[in-house]
């Protein structure tokens, strides 16, 4: 039977859990991994047990990096520094699950009640890199002269040394947690950190990110209908903001004027602007799966092909095009493993999927929204941020058993 009472030490290892997203990647791991395990060893102390099930239930949805453990022992040896590299990446795929179906419902509490640190957290660093980018540019010689939407990203990432698109997943899920996760906030604060979150996040201009937004928007929207006149502020809020944002920060309105040459020559502006880039990845990516759709080509021979294909592309374009991974996280199981990765991925979304839906756990589902509207657009889990964000957090909300979240 679980315990009800908690050692202080939860809350205090819990918050530290929250702020391992925010430090480098090397001491994260210091952090995460460490503080996981204390929560495994608190539930042996208390003499806690974890049904056998959730042990299976673990297995299966990580099962995708079986494939990723054993491929390095079939594959050609010029391929197996990159295999063995995205093994190492990955393995969090798998332990995190295993992690948290050995870690006791009182335990699994003590961590989801701290996720509001998340968002503190989340809200710090951007204040902190935006503060910092101001003061950079200020006080050098040129001023803001030639500084733009590019400019920007890149300064955030150096600074904070994760991906504008990363931590723009991070300010999604932040809006999540505050619109199911903060009944204990005031009120003009939950708005307060809510406005800022959305003003933190238009600069970045992620755009999987904001349509994942908009979509949990609009489920928040309906499931609020009955009484929707009462969020009417919250809801013209956010277009308002979305307004000034595009009129007064430049970035913004730089970021969605792309947009405007989607249809444009992708040979003429190829190296223009994102959109165009997009279009040229999605062709190569399109073009690989025609070749490799049934068995795949192997994990460690995926960027490989990818950058001789590249060469030809800056040929064809007459221009350097550099070289990218698939940029879509479908797309990358399914070349490395051909159909049985992709099905094994699609299964281990569904069984999240059902789960979320089935208990009416909305943050769950946001969550979910975020990183798999996200997946087509980016190759998320091919990096440790990727790989602990997903796994962490979609880990820690399918085996904790919260009572159903229910509409107001």
């Amino acid at each position: 039977m679980e315990q009800q009472s908690s050692h202080p030490a939860d809350r205090y290892v819990a918050i530290l859990l929250m702020l391992s997203f925010f430090l480098p990647m090397h001491v994260q791991v210091l952090v995460l991994f460490p503080g996981c395990a204390y929560f495994v060893y608190r539930t042996i102390k208390d003499n806690q047990t974890t049904p056998r099930s959730n042990y299976l239930a673990a297995l299966s949805l990580g099962v995708l990096y079986i494939l990723y453990l054993f491929a390095p022992f079939f594959i050609p040896a010029a391929h197996l520094q990159s295999a063995n590299s995205l093994r190492e990446t990955r393995v969090g795929y798998l332990l995190l699950p295993l992690v948290f179906a050995a870690i006791g419902q009182q335990k699994l509490k003590a961590i989801f009640s701290q996720l509001l640190y998340f968002v503190y957290f989340s809200v710090g660093i951007c204040l902190l890199a935006n503060a910092w980018f101001v003061v950079h540019f200020a006080l050098s010689p040129g001023g803001f002269k030639g500084v733009n939407h590019v400019t920007y990203r890149i300064f955030f990432e150096e600074l904070t040394q994760i991906h504008p698109t990363y931590i723009s997943m991070y300010l999604v899920f932040s809006i999540g947690i505050l619109l199911t996760n903060a009944a204990r906030l005031n009120r003009t604060i939950k708005y307060i950190l809510f406005y800022t979150l959305v003003v933190l996040l238009l600069p970045l201009l992620a755009k999987s990110p904001l349509l994942a937004l908009g979509v949990i928007m609009l489920h928040a929207a309906w499931l609020k209908r009955k009484e929707l006149i009462r969020y009417k502020c919250l809801f013209l809020g956010m277009i308002a903001v979305m307004a000034a944002s595009y009129l007064f920060i430049p970035f913004v309105s730089q970021r969605a004027n792309e947009m405007a040459g989607i249809t444009a020559s992708v040979k003429q502006n190829v190296t223009d602007n994102s959109i165009h880039e997009r279009k040229m990845i999605l062709e190569a990516d399109l073009d690989m799966i025609k070749r490799y759709w049934l068995w795949g080509c192997g994990p460690g021979k995926v960027r490989y092909i990818l950058r001789i294909k590249y060469l030809f592309y800056s040929l064809y374009y007459g221009r350097d095009v550099g070289a990218f991974d698939p940029h879509n996280e479908y797309f990358y199981h399914w070349l490395s493993f051909g159909l049985t990765g992709i099905i094994l991925f699609l299964v281990s979304l569904f069984m999240h999927f059902w789960s979320a839906i089935s208990r009416r756990q909305y943050l769950y589902l946001y969550l979910l929204l975020t990183m798999c509207i996200t997946f087509f657009t980016e190759s998320v889990c091919a990096t440790q941020r990727g790989v602990v964000l997903w796994a962490f957090f979609t880990s820690l909300l399918y085996f904790y058993n919260k009572p159903a979240e229910l509409e107001e």
